[in-house]
């Protein structure tokens, strides 16, 4: 499976309840439960 780039999941609002893969590295971990992932096609984050 071909990885979604951030910035097309977060401008696509018909993403819901669908699944997809997305890759990049880690920008944020807090309480070893929540992610912060960049991929560096946009300068926001998804968390």
């Amino acid at each position: 499976m071909e990885p979604t780039l951030i910035k097309s999941v977060l401008d696509d609002t018909a993403l819901t309840a669908t699944t997809v893969t997305v890759a990049g590295w880690v920008r944020t971990f807090r309480n070893d439960r929540f992610i912060a992932l960049n991929d560096g096609s946009t300068i926001h984050n998804l968390a």
